[in-house]
This record gives C-alpha cells, structure tokens and sequence, in this order.
C-alpha cells in the first residue's frame, strides 16, 4: 500500500506547514506500527478514533461500519455526544454517501448541503465535517471528521485521513485475518482432543475383552502341551504358543494406546518400589530368548551384581522391553548386548545392536509420537515405543539418547538416578 501525503500548498508554504506535514507524517508511522499489533477490532477503533483527530486537529472523529444497509457509528472520540451506537440507513447519512460513492466527502457548513439529514445534526455541535471511506474498491465503513467552527477541509487534510484509511483498511484485514487463524486452531485443538478421546475409549473397550481371551489362550496352550505329551497332535501346542504371542503383542498395542491417551491428558502416574535392575533385565532378557532366535540374534547381558534401586518397576520393564524388541528387529542375525552399571548416584543402561541402523533422514523423528525408525511398511506398530520410552525416563528425571551410524547398528543410553522422588503426577516433557 502506497501511502500519499499532503503536500505544502505552494513553494512558499510556512515553515510551519512544513513542520506540520512532518510531525503528521511520524504521526502516520506511529499509527501503522498501533495498528500492525491490534488483533480485534476494538483495538483498530481505538487507534483510529483518536488518530483522526490528532492528525488534523478536529473536534470529533467517528468510525463507522457498513452493515448491509446501514451505517452503524460504532467509536467515537469528540468533544461532545456524536451517534455512538446509532444506526441510520445506508442512504440517509453522509458516511453511506462517501462508501457509496466511494470518494471522500468535505462540507464546509452541514446545514448548507442537501446530503446532510439536519435533524440528526442539530443536537451536535458539529458545523463542518469530512468523511473518507475505508477502502474504496469496496468500503466497509467511514472516518469522519468534525469541526465546531465553519472549517474548509483542506486536500492535506483529506489526504492524511485518506492515508489513515488505507491503513485501516489493511488493519480490519489483518483482524479477519487473524480471527480466522485462530480458529482454525480452536478447531484442530478440539479435532486432537476428539481423537484422544477416541483412542483413549477405545483402548479401554479393547483392553477388557483382550485380557479375557489371553487367559483363555494360554489355558488352551498349557492344554496342548498336556495333550501332546500324552500323544496327540504335536502341533497344537505351537500353534497355540503362536496365538498366545499374538495376543500378547495386541495387548501391548492396546498398553501403549493407553500411555499416549495418558500422556496426553497430563502426564505418567509412577508407582514407585525398590528392586534390583540387574534381576529385571535379566527377566526380560529371558523372555525374549525365543524372540531372539527367532531372529537369530544372541543376547548378552553385562550387568553389576545387586542394582538396587527406586523406580517404577513395571514401566522400566517396559522401556527394557520395547529397546530390547526394537534391536532384534532392526539388527536381526547379529548379536544384541545390554550393559547395566552404576555410576556414582545414577544407573546406567545401554542397549546396542549391530544392524543397518537408523537413516539419516528418520534420526530426528524416532523419539516423535507415532514417529518410527523405519519405513511403516517394515516397521509395524503404532510408532509409539521409543516416545513412550523418552516419556517413562524423563518422568524418572532421566535421559534417553542414541547413537547410530549407517551399517554399524544402533545404541540407546540411558541413565536415571538411582533413587527417584515420588511425585502425585509426573507430566510429559514434550520436546525435550
């Protein structure tokens, strides 16, 4: 927007004309700079009822809004009572004259021009006026100027409340503008509040039928296995062993829905014991030996004899867990080690592979909800592990970091203290 200021009158204008239009013009500036921060439209009548007057040194100054068909003289800053809060059809008034003609209006006696509606005119002080409309392709209101004494506007007068148009104009948009975008924020905050609910019922739902069939499972399996020994079919036990994994993995699905809807709703709930972190990785290590040769991968525990600690038990089996998973799917046929120690007032675990490790392109991404170290199609899941790990950690005041580089695998570190403080509910340090 090109804003054009008045111009001294002739070559031999005053000096103080000229210190006038200068002071007009920092004026203008400092109006630009109150408009570019106001976010409503409250904030841009304000700034432009009082600018008005300065700028020209009026008696009075409106803003005026087109609604439909009428004008409605929404702000007003004057010497006396105006039509603040007044309506008056659109062709009755000189503020719906100026938008629409879409030309700017100077009377010089309001009782001396047949556009004026001189009854509305006698109760106010106002003898000479101009009015500008904002925005002139298509206006959507007015800025009119008011004088108590007989007063002919002159065109450096118009041009300034022309300029102060303009950049009402871009002000009123920027609020659309800027309401708008707020909200399409409103509406995305209540879409993700939607699917939390959603995920968080729905996990629930699944979680209660889910556990009931896992029983009935793993009865069925030790069944076959008493079966089988006495001769029938060798295969049922394996198959039933098969059926029995897959609900387990389904569960922890359904474990990890739940998580994220807790994260989300404000943070992990830790129930703190003390035991010994060299026993528990030495049970996970065991129930993961089937897994692991499966993949083909050797598993081997370094561990310090009696880590005694304070920690959630069930939720560091569960980062244990989903580390140790995670290397022998992506370092399949190679071997796996985890390394316990403790180092002054904090325990150290270290899970390293010898896999294809991470990409480059995926290395800031794997710590993301629903983020994954690999392609969907190779990696399944929910993408949930390692951001529920980072979650569980921090929530134990701890760290989570790796290190990977192309064909040499992958390590996660951890540490946490060894003795971590009770908390009634440890929010999620999202971004950290």
């Amino acid at each position: 927007m090109r804003v054009q200021l008045a111009e001294p009158e002739s070559r031999g204008a005053p000096s103080s004309t000229v210190s006038e239009q200068l002071s007009a013009t920092e004026r203008l500036v400092q109006v630009a700079e109150e408009l570019s921060m106001a976010r409503e439209l409250r904030d841009v009548m304000s700034v432009v009822r009082r600018a008005a007057r300065e700028l020209t040194g009026a008696d009075g100054a409106t803003f005026v809004l087109r609604e439909a068909e009428l004008c409605f003289y929404a702000e007003e800053n004057a010497i006396g009572p105006l039509w603040k809060g007044r309506r008056f059809p659109i062709t009755d008034c000189i503020s719906g004259w100026a938008m629409l003609h879409k030309q700017a209006v100077v009377i010089e006696d309001v009782y001396a021009d047949a556009r004026i509606p001189r009854d509305a005119y006698r109760p106010t002080f106002v003898q000479s006026l101009v009015m500008v409309p904002i925005r002139t392709s298509a206006p959507v209101g007015a800025i009119g100027n008011y004088w108590a004494e007989r007063h002919q506007a002159t065109p450096g007068e118009v041009k300034l409340l022309g300029a102060l148009a303009d950049l009402t104009s871009v002000a009123l948009r920027n609020v659309d503008l800027y309401a708008e975008l707020e909200q399409r924020v409103v509406e995305a905050q209540d879409a993700v509040q939607a699917r939390e609910d959603f995920i968080s019922v729905a996990a629930h739902e699944l979680r209660t039928p889910l556990t009931a069939l896992l029983l009935q499972l793993q009865r069925l399996e030790g069944l076959s296995r008493v079966q089988a020994a006495a001769g029938s079919d060798q295969r049922l036990p394996e198959s039933a062993a098969r059926a029995v994994g897959s609900a387990q993995r389904l569960g922890a699905l359904v474990d990890g829905l739940l998580d994220a809807s807790q994260l989300a709703h404000g943070g992990i709930q830790l129930k703190l014991e003390e035991f010994d972190l060299a026993r528990l990785a030495e049970d996970v290590l065991e129930r993961s030996a089937g897994a692991a040769r499966g993949a083909g991968c050797e598993l081997e525990l370094k561990a310090e004899p009696a880590l005694c600690g304070t920690w959630d038990r069930l939720r560091i089996e569960q980062v244990l867990t989903h580390l140790l998973s995670n290397a022998l799917k992506y370092g399949r046929g190679k071997p796996i080690s985890v390394t316990l120690e403790r180092r002054e007032e904090r325990a150290y675990i270290e899970v390293r592979d010898h896999g294809a490790g991470i990409p480059p392109d995926r290395l800031s991404k794997i710590f993301q909800r629903f983020g994954r170290a690999g392609p969907i199609a190779h990696s399944g899941g929910l993408g949930l592990g390692l951001y529920l790990a980072r979650e569980v950690i921090h929530a134990h005041g701890g760290s989570i970091r790796f290190d990977s580089k192309p064909n040499q695998g992958c390590t996660f570190s951890i540490d946490v203290p060894m003795h971590t403080r009770a908390k009634a509910a440890v929010s999620s340090a999202v971004g950290a």
